[in-house]
Parts: structure tokens; C-alpha cells; sequence
């Protein structure tokens, strides 16, 4: 025997036993590499049988043969098996998520995974989608019930254990487990409704035929229509009292529009805060809000809320110069994450920071600004107002109450004539002069007008009493459409004319006001009509939306992102698609966002840029479950 026969004849065998062998492991890659092998040997096994021939007078000689036809079969075996593995490839998430196969409740015995394109859920029983869960054991589920029995896991944190906990689904990180989420709470009352949806709690603002698919990101005319867009109505802000939405506070009051959650603290907040306070719910949330990437968003708010936890100030504020301000947009981000007094990593810095607002307004009877700069303490006032409203509302700390009442009486008693705000004005005083009230001259100013807005409607939502607030409310709703531009759909800085000019993008501010606020309206035809040009003028004027770009502007994203979230379809979903991958993508590794192109922030911030712009970031991130004014 002729060595290339012999080198052929075991190189066969060998291969042969490799593609029998890769049949059960299935992995298509190794198949193409044998098939690749196979025919190398099928080319030895030719030259080997015509050197037999050639040296012998009567032929090959049966073994030569033998090996020529062992050459073909193992060749027609590894193509077989190719095609076999690429027309039915195995699933390697069968030995990482846990198995499903049964209806929820049932034991998991099924050996089949579930695959979801929307969310990659998949637990001990039942279809892979958040809010769809059975029960599971073992190091495979990883998915058991626990104490807390929420919700199952993410395949991405069934292949991280540092993000998924320990076996069984027992994590203080993510305490998931696989109980039906029925079981818990009906997800008609906890998350975002459909399109269609029955309970109208948290339905939508615009009609079906409004929430469209969209292909294109940049389009603003969308033709086919999207089952179950995200979308929600502010009828539960509308302040009609309902004796079914009625609850009775420990200390006796009555707060109408609440019935919605008991947070950690065990005091009952609006449904308009309901989602935050609730880690399922913030879950559901973010996937129900399109998010792509949930465990980098999540990710990222809690490094921002650990940076500014270190960038704290003794005194408990934030900033350097704009101590009121930054001190209200640093309880505004802790609190959109439900991060209260208790918190057992920011409950300190949450206390020491409305510790800090409550003192400031004791010493100047209800103000909340630092510095007499005229322009800087109309929005510190509004901006550290409206934290403090949201305080007192998610604490019910006895404390905040009376400074709260003395600040919001300082807003409603600065609103003008045409129901908005202006800057501050010198009054005279004691040693030196004091900005201690709102101007009256000129028209209004949006940009200082949707702070004071944003503080009375945290403060309406309390349930406590501020004379004159709807009143308040409703006017400003009307100076909203006073600067509202028919022509291109654009809310303007003082008239309507201002739409058009690039340097005042406030578009944001003024839908998000006639979004949260049932009154005050012309008619809601108009309202529906002017939130539908509103959105496209807002989509259509951040086409870029690059943070890198000279015209990128915070500011403006953070109203933009609440009010289109707040209208859904398409228009969010056109939205988000560049707002989630831009904020995490630019976020530093010590949690802050760093100067944007441009730098508006830093001519608007000053000293107090670094933390004016995370906090603007944050906020934005946390849009998905802080339910906005």
C-alpha cells in the first residue's frame, strides 16, 4: 500500500467521525471547515488511486478502490450535514435563558427558547416579552421566585452575572424572579396603555390615525399605521375630582387624580409619578418606550446620580454660583429615579439637598434664588420650585410645606397680565438693592414662563392647597398660545414672530404646556391640531441632533424629548432613535456629560455648567418612566 493511500485512508476515517461528531454539537462553522477538509482528502484519495493503477499491470487493486469511494461518501456526509445546520440552525440561547414552552404558572419542563424581537425576555414559561413570565429554577432559569416576585430577566443579564445576581433569581442588584406578573398588578393600571386601550388611566394624546410606523427616522409624514404606540393623555392631570380616584392621606386630606402607587416612604403619589417609584414598572417602561439599549440607560442614570452625589456641596446644594437652581435640578434627577429620604445610597444627599431649598426660602420669605441677577433668579425660583414641589409631593415631609406655599405664591403673584412671566426687577431694600419680584413690562418670556408653569403643576399635583393655582394654570395655558406660530408650528420667546429665529428653540416648552393642562384651551380640536404641527416643527428642526454639532442645544432637547414622548407614535419613536445612542454614547466615564458642541451650556451655566448640563442629560434619560408635567 502506496503511503498517500494509506495518509488518505485515515484522514477520512478521521473527518468522517468529526462531521458525525459535529451533528450533535451543530456548529456550522466547524461544517464548512470539514467540508472544506473532506474535499482536500477527496483530491489525495484521486492521486493515490491513479498511482496505484499506474504501478500495477492489472489494476488499482480493491483497497485503492475502497478508499476512492470512502472519499466521495464522506464528502456527500459533510455537505449533507452542512446544509443540515444551515437550513436548521441550533439555537445557542437553549443553554442560557431559562426554558419555557407552558403557559404561565406551570413548572418549566419545555426544551424549546422563546425569541422576542422586541425585549430578548424569557423566563419559566410562556412568550419572551416584559410582563409575560412563568416560574423557573435552577442555573439555567436563574429566574426562581423571590421575596419580591417581579419580573423576569433580560437575556443580557442572564449572560452577566454581576448584572443578573445570584442562581435562582435571589439578587439584591436586580431581585427578578418569574412569577406572573398578573399576579402582582394588572398592567392595564401600572404601564403605558395601547393605542386602543381600555383603561384610559395612561392612554394617549393624539387620535390612532396619528400614531404611525415609521421608516424613516428624519420622515414627518407617516403613512402606515403602528399597533400599540406609545402615547398617553394628560386627563389625569385634569384636577376633576373623581370619588374613585380619591385616597385618604394619614393625615386626613383628600387628594384628588391619585389611587396610583405607595412608594417607599408609604406615601400615595400621583399617577403622574407612579412609574418611578415602581422597578417593574420602570422596566416595563423603557422597553414600551423603545429603548434599545435599557440596561446602558438604567446604567447610565445611576452613574449620574453617583456623580453628583459626589459633587454635592457641604451645605447640601449643588453649583457654585446658582446654588437654587442646581440644587433644583439635582433633586429633580434623584427624584425621577424615585430616589427618596430612605434611599439607602442617596437618602442622605436627597435630605441635605431639600434641607438646603427649605432653609433658603425661610430667609428670604419664599424665594429660592441665591444671586441678584434679574434673568439667573427668574428660572432659579421656578427651577428649585418645582423640585420642591415634587419633595413635599413624593415625602409629604410636614417641613417643605410652608415654604413651598410662600414660593408658589410668589410665582402666582408674578404672573402678568398675559398669563406668563418676565425676568426679575430691582426693588429697593434693606443696605442694598434686591431683585425681589417678577417684572411687568413687555411681553412674557417663554423660556422663564415654563419653569413657573412646571412648578404650579408639581405643586397642583400635591393635593395641597395653593389659592388661585388653577386659575394660575389656565392663564398661562393662554400666553402659551400667544407665541404660538400657525405659519410653521413653533412656539416663539415673546411673540409668535420669534418662531422662526434659530437662536430660540422653544417649541418644547410651550407643547409641554398645553399637553399638561385640560384648561385654558381655544377649543381641543386646536389643541390636537397645534400639538401636531408642534412636534413636526421640533422633528423637523433637529434633523442632525448630533451632541458634537454647533447647534446642539440642551435646553431645548430636555423640553423637546417630554413633549414628544408625551405625543408617542412615530414622532417619539423618530426621536428616540437619536436621543438614546447620542446621551449614552457622550457620556463620560465618571458619569458627567462633557462641553457639547457649541457650548451653549457653559455660556449659560457659567460655573455651574458641568452639573446644568448632566442634570439636563439625566432628566432627558429618565423620560421614559418620570412621567412629566
Amino acid at each position: 500500500m502506496k503511503t498517500k493511500t494509506a495518509l488518505s485512508l485515515v484522514l477520512c476515517s478521521t473527518f468522517g467521525l468529526a462531521v458525525v461528531g459535529n451533528l450533535f454539537v451543530g456548529n456550522l462553522l466547524l461544517a464548512a471547515s470539514l467540508v472544506a477538509a473532506v474535499l482536500g482528502v477527496g483530491i489525495l484519495s484521486h492521486l493515490a488511486f491513479f498511482e496505484e493503477k499506474k504501478n500495477k499491470p492489472h489494476g488499482a487493486g480493491p483497497v485503492a478502490w475502497i478508499n476512492l469511494v470512502m472519499s466521495y461518501g464522506c464528502l456527500l456526509l459533510s455537505l449533507g450535514s452542512f446544509l443540515f445546520l444551515l437550513i436548521s440552525p441550533s439555537n445557542p440561547r437553549e443553554s442560557t435563558i431559562a426554558k419555557a414552552g407552558q403557559s404561565a404558572g406551570q413548572e418549566t419542563e419545555g426544551s424549546l427558547i422563546p425569541v422576542s424581537n422586541m425585549t430578548e425576555i424569557a423566563s419559566g414559561g410562556e412568550r419572551a416579552r416584559l410582563g409575560n413570565s412563568g416560574r423557573g429554577d435552577g442555573l439555567d432559569a436563574m429566574g426562581g421566585a423571590n421575596a419580591d416576585n417581579q419580573n423576569a430577566m433580560r437575556e443580557a443579564q442572564v449572560l452577566n452575572p454581576e448584572i443578573a445576581g445570584a442562581e435562582l433569581g435571589l439578587s439584591d442588584k436586580t431581585k427578578v424572579s418569574a412569577q406572573n406578573i398578573q399576579e402582582i398588578i394588572d398592567p392595564s393600571e401600572f404601564d403605558q396603555g395601547n393605542a386602543d386601550a381600555q383603561d384610559l388611566l395612561l392612554s394617549r394624546i393624539g387620535q390612532d390615525d396619528e400614531n404611525k410606523d415609521i421608516g424613516d427616522p428624519n420622515a414627518l409624514v407617516f403613512e402606515e399605521n403602528e399597533d400599540n404606540a406609545l402615547a398617553f393623555d394628560p386627563t389625569i392631570f385634569r384636577g376633576e375630582e373623581d370619588p374613585n380616584d380619591i385616597l385618604s392621606k394619614a393625615k386626613g386630606d383628600k387628594i384628588s387624580n391619585l389611587k396610583a402607587a405607595i412608594n417607599s416612604l408609604g406615601v400615595s403619589v400621583p399617577k403622574s409619578m407612579s412609574g418611578r417609584c415602581d422597578k417593574l414598572g420602570r422596566l416595563a417602561r423603557l422597553a414600551r418606550g423603545g429603548v434599545r439599549n435599557p440596561e446602558r440607560v438604567e446604567n447610565a442614570v445611576v452613574k449620574a446620580l453617583n456623580w453628583l452625589n459626589q459633587d454635592q456641596n457641604p451645605d447640601g446644594s449643588w453649583g457654585k454660583n446658582s446654588k437654587g437652581a442646581m440644587t433644583g435640578f439635582a433633586l429633580l434627577c434623584y427624584l425621577g429615579h424615585c430616589e427618596l429620604t430612605d434611599s439607602p445610597d442617596y437618602g442622605e444627599a436627597v435630605a441635605k439637598g431639600i434641607k438646603y431649598l427649605v432653609e433658603l426660602g425661610d430667609e428670604k420669605d419664599g424665594w429660592l434664588y441665591i444671586t441678584n441677577h434679574k434673568h439667573g433668579s427668574a428660572y432659579a425660583h421656578g427651577i428649585a420650585s418645582y423640585a420642591l414641589a415634587e419633595a413635599y409631593g413624593m415625602t409629604e415631609k410636614a417641613f417643605i410645606l410652608p415654604v413651598l406655599q410662600k414660593a408658589i405664591r410668589r410665582i402666582i403673584a408674578g404672573q402678568k397680565e398675559d398669563g406668563g412671566w418676565v425676568y426679575m426687577v430691582e426693588r429697593p431694600g434693606e443696605d442694598n438693592l434686591r431683585f425681589v419680584d417678577f417684572g411687568n413690562n413687555g411681553a412674557s418670556d417663554t423660556s422663564v414662563s415654563g419653569w413657573q408653569f412646571q412648578a404650579l403643576k408639581a405643586a397642583y399635583n400635591t393635593g395641597a392647597v395653593f389659592p388661585e393655582i388653577e386659575q394660575a394654570l389656565e392663564e398661562s395655558i393662554k400666553n402659551f398660545y400667544r407665541v404660538y406660530s400657525s405659519e410653521n408650528g413653533g412656539f416663539g420667546y415673546r411673540n409668535k414672530s420669534d418662531a422662526k429665529k434659530a437662536n430660540h428653540k422653544l417649541t418644547g416648552v410651550g407643547s409641554l404646556g398645553l399637553q399638561s393642562w385640560k384648561f385654558g384651551h381655544p377649543s381641543q380640536e386646536e389643541r390636537r391640531e397645534t400639538l401636531k404641527k408642534a412636534m413636526q416643527h421640533i422633528l423637523k428642526n433637529n434633523l442632525s441632533m448630533d451632541y458634537q454639532s454647533g447647534d446642539a442645544n440642551l435646553y431645548s432637547w430636555y423640553y423637546d424629548a417630554q413633549a414628544l414622548f408625551n405625543y408617542g407614535g412615530a414622532f417619539w419613536t423618530a426621536w428616540n432613535r437619536k436621543m438614546e445612542p447620542m446621551l449614552l454614547n457622550s457620556q463620560l466615564a465618571d458619569g458627567s456629560w462633557p462641553k457639547e458642541g457649541g457650548g451653549k451650556t457653559s455660556s449659560q451655566g457659567g460655573k455651574d455648567a458641568e452639573v446644568y448640563r448632566t442634570t439636563l442629560c439625566t432628566l432627558m434619560l429618565e423620560v421614559y418612566y418620570r412621567y412629566v408635567y
